[in-house]
């Protein structure tokens, strides 16, 4: 576990906070929404047309609102990364595709809704599509925060979910449609609030309307709440029934303010709207938050006890590790002998006989390159861009100076970019004439007859190699063809041919490099 920048009671203070300034925006942005497009779609509110609309003076507030939403989103999407990193990137793990979708989500949203909240003229057909779209997408994006926070304070269920084929079931599907829902019956409250305060203008129609939302949605929370409440994975303790019940209250105050003003014919003020609204907003998350740390933190205890004992374990190395590391810093990779010895060696060996330390761990084992007998194009080109299908990476992070030592080197010490060298005695002509009867009937199958390689070995990973610039020496050719090369398809003939054959194939495939 990495060490937390600040202690965890200012590091949770920090993320109520800040969530509730992000929420508070979003809660804006989706009332908005929702609202605007309600009497665009259903011919409501103001008639008129061009910048008198209604419906357009409401949606064209929307840009303000979700770019905040926006901005303000990055201070706890950031903070419950580092103070509960576990559970959220679990959760977005089991979700990663859906939490993708967000990008395009935000995207579509924000160009549909800006573009109808400018571009309204009138009622085209085109608007009503902009604005199904718009508002479609942008309900998409809570509903995905939610299954994101739904499963991060869950890991119970995160096998469930995986057994489930990464789908919501059960209980807590339900329950995250009633969170869902409770969070746009909150949005119409929210929403609804704002305009009553800043978009109506003095205008009683407006004020009758909003007042309607603001009851739809005070009352959409009070028939969800009890639901949400009873669909909660874990029964909560007395203070977050006590935040509970403090926003219940407030949410009743709120209603009655709306009854009683309106009964009264004023309409209400922004020191009684306001102030009601954000106590309600602010005791309803400060009930979540509770909810939520009553999972998180014995997770994170447990999590910090795993560590302590992981730091146990490792902390004798540690002193090494770093000394280890720091004198790793200090090797500068300007010389040949110093590429090889820290990129290559540990793969083909200090003695380049594809005996090194990681060798055992690969399926196709590393090339002896004591054996490799090339040109330099070839070499560079290997060494730039690997050998796919291999263990062989590309080192195209080099420079091509870089290269340029490390292929001097190993042509110095090993004779890499060397010419052809004959077999290391006589081949008989019978056995000669027989390897190539073979070779053409077997080998030129992979390799072509001319050992460039076939169309049928275009496909092969790793690839066969162009023999006409690119072979081994004698006796590791014929030690090839005696074994074979595991990992690939070239299998051993030791079995079906003498001695004397396999070193006449050994020879003609040698020299086919010229």
């Amino acid at each position: 576990m990495l060490v937390k920048p600040l202690g965890g009671e200012l590091l949770r203070g920090l993320l109520f906070v800040s969530f509730y300034l992000h929420l508070s925006f979003v809660l804006l942005a989706i009332g908005t929404a929702i609202i605007s497009l309600f009497y665009f779609l259903g011919n409501r509110g103001d008639k008129s047309t061009g910048e008198a609309r209604w419906d357009r003076e409401i949606l064209r507030t929307f840009m303000a609102h979700k770019s905040l939403a926006a901005v303000l989103g990055v201070g706890p999407l950031l903070l419950i990364q580092v103070g509960h990193s576990v559970p959220f990137f679990s959760s977005i793990g089991l979700w990663a595709p859906v939490w993708m979708a967000l990008i395009l989500l935000l995207i579509v949203a924000s160009l549909a809704i800006d573009v109808l909240g400018h571009r309204i003229r009138g009622r085209r057909s085109w608007h009503l599509g902009l604005g199904i779209i718009g508002l479609a997408s942008f309900l998409g994006v809570p509903a995905v925060f939610v299954v994101v926070l739904v499963t991060a304070e869950n890991p119970e269920g995160w096998f469930a979910i995986i057994k489930n084929n990464f789908r919501l079931a059960g209980p807590l599907a339900l329950h995250w449609l009633l969170r869902y829902l409770h969070i746009l019956g909150a949005a119409i409250v929210i929403g609804a609030a704002f305009h009553y305060l800043f978009s109506k203008r003095k205008d009683s129609r407006k004020d009758s309307a909003l007042s309607r939302w603001l009851v739809i949605g005070i009352l959409i929370q009070f028939v969800l709440g009890p639901l949400l409440y009873l669909s909660l994975p874990r029964r909560p303790g007395a203070a977050a029934n006590l935040f509970l019940l403090i926003g219940v209250i407030g949410a009743g105050l709120l209603l009655r303010s709306v009854y009683y003003l309106k009964n009264k014919g004023r309409a209400m003020g922004i020191k009684t709207l306001a102030p009601i609204s954000a106590l309600v907003l602010f005791f309803m998350l400060l009930t979540r938050q509770t909810l939520q740390d009553k999972t998180f933190l014995p997770l994170e205890r447990e999590y910090q006890a795993k560590a302590a004992i992981y730091e146990k374990t490792l902390g004798p190395f540690r002193q090494p590790s770093v000394q280890k590391y720091q004198s790793d810093l200090d090797i500068v990779y300007d010389r040949g002998a110093v590429i090889y010895s820290r990129s290559c060696a540990f793969c083909h060996g200090d003695a380049a006989d594809g005996d090194g330390p990681e060798a055992k761990n690969l399926a196709v084992p590393p090339e002896n390159l004591s054996a490799v007998r090339t040109d330099r194009r070839t070499l560079h080109k290997i060494i730039l861009a690997g050998t796919p299908g291999s263990g062989m990476p590309y080192f195209s992070f080099f420079d091509r100076s870089k290269i340029q030592g490390l292929m001097d080197y190993l042509d110095q010490k090993w004779g890499v970019l060397g010419p052809n060298e004959p077999p290391p005695g006589p081949v008989p002509q019978a056995a000669l004439e027989q390897a190539q009867k073979i070779y053409d009937q077997t080998c030129a199958q992979c390799h072509g007859q001319d050992g460039r390689g076939s169309r049928q070995a275009q496909d092969f990973r790793p690839s066969v190699p162009d023999l006409t610039v690119y072979n081994l020496t004698p006796q590791r050719t014929f030690a090839i063809i005696s074994n074979g090369y595991p990992g690939t398809v070239m299998s051993g003939f030791s079995a079906a041919y003498s001695e004397d054959v396999r070193w006449g194939l050994a020879k003609i495939i040698n020299d086919k490099r010229k």
